[in-house]
């Protein structure tokens, strides 16, 4: 028996939400956030509004009343929608700014799940309809319901296309890049409650549209599907992009943390990583402990023998030092002082320099991303490279 068209792409959608759902939980378990768990709420009842608005076959499977699935469905889109508002306000704005917004939103919110439920008991509770849909639009309070739930999806989909017009001022690309994708959700959203409006219209007043609302290729239908997709694109960029960078870095460390935590064993730490599902080590952590390990002996036994001169001498061949000049100078003190603690006197600098980007930062991704780069200069470059001879020469003639 062939699955119908529109089964396949209920289950597609309800896939597509479930993992970015799981997704979500896992990043809110290591970093309990405000908007993390604003997005964790939006997904969750859009996941339970997909099983629940799924047509099973039986329209009134639910304590005999076909309608109130429904409104159920209803009422945790809109909730959804309204956790998705006040993630977007996280991802767009300063947190300091954002809770006056939030109480905004949520009186609204309040306002239109009061006027939904009372409708609900006015119109189709009593009326005794197999669905609340447009079909229905000859009952006044059924007409008055959709209302209240197309203005209040319609308003909250422009918030967040109005918020997303921030994304050009956002600091990293994916995030730029999620608040886009998320715009372009909201306006699908924006025109599937404009034509759900306008379909209701129509049929109130018996002009019936030559199209379908619902089925297999109705405009509600397709306008939901896209929107739903592109909005679950546009959570999911800014949650899996930095772990994809966090995995790069930790590749990219790897030769100058060996090198670090061979000098300084006693550094290394021993306690083992975070497991996620199926056992793979936690990412964050691996990349955490690293960057602490490398600080750690930084600041501690290798301090004495890391020369500001060195530093400056390797950035004089450029007039205005660049991020790639930085980062290779730091990775040629690194490598001198490797050196020089092996087989010279310290330094015992009055000034120490500092292994950190141009601005100082408290965010450990960005720290692993100049780190990252410092770790690839000194495993590439070749004045590194013939700096390390001179221990490799060392301990194959101990006597030099």
């Amino acid at each position: 028996m062939p699955i119908p068209v529109a089964q396949v792409q209920q289950l597609l959608t309800w896939l597509a939400v479930t993992a970015a759902l799981l997704y979500w939980i896992r990043s809110w378990r290591r970093s309990r956030t405000p908007g993390l768990l604003a997005m964790v709420k939006a997904l969750a009842a859009l996941d339970v509004a997909l099983i629940l608005g799924t047509d099973w076959g039986v329209h009134d499977w639910l304590f005999g009343i076909p309608t109130l699935p429904n409104y159920i469905v209803h009422v945790l889109t809109l909730s959804s929608a309204y956790w998705l508002q006040v993630f977007v306000l996280y991802l767009a704005h300063p947190v300091d700014t954002i809770p006056a917004k939030v109480r905004i939103r949520t009186r609204i919110l309040i306002g239109a799940q009061l006027a939904l439920s009372v409708l609900y008991l006015l119109g189709p509770l009593p009326g005794k309809l197999p669905a609340i849909n447009a079909e229905a639009g000859d009952h006044i309070f059924v007409v008055a319901y959709l209302a209240v739930f197309e203005l209040y999806l319609g308003l909250a989909m422009f918030d967040v296309v109005y918020v997303g017009r921030h994304a050009k001022d956002l600091p990293r690309g994916y995030l730029r890049t999620g608040l886009r994708l998320l715009r372009w959700g909201g306006i699908c959203g924006l025109a599937f409650v404009a034509h759900k409006a306008l379909y209701s219209l129509a049929v109130h007043f018996n002009l019936n549209p030559p199209w379908a609302e619902l089925g297999n290729i109705g405009a509600s239908r397709v306008l939901t599907t896209a929107g739903i997709l592109l909005l679950m694109a546009g959570v999911t960029v800014p949650a899996v992009v930095p772990r994809r960078q966090l995995r790069r870095h930790h590749r990219a460390l790897e030769p100058l943390w060996r090198d670090l935590t061979t000098f300084a064993p006693e550094l290394r730490y021993d306690a083992a990583p975070t497991r996620r599902v199926f056992g793979r080590p936690d990412v964050t952590d691996l990349v955490r402990t690293r960057l602490t390990e490398i600080n750690d002996v930084l600041v501690g036994p290798l301090q004495p023998y890391l020369d500001p001169a060195v530093y400056s001498a390797a950035l004089q061949p450029t007039e205005v030092p660049s991020s790639a000049s930085r980062a290779h100078a730091q990775a040629v003190t690194i490598a001198t002082a490797l050196v020089t603690a092996e087989h010279g006197a310290p330094v015992h600098a009055e000034y120490p320099v500092a292994f950190t980007p141009g601005e100082a930062t408290d965010d450990y991704r960005e720290e692993a991303a100049w780190l990252a780069t410092v770790a690839t200069a000194y495993s590439t470059s070749t004045a590194v490279a013939e700096i390390l001879k001179e221990t490799s020469s060392h301990a194959a003639d101990p006597v030099h």
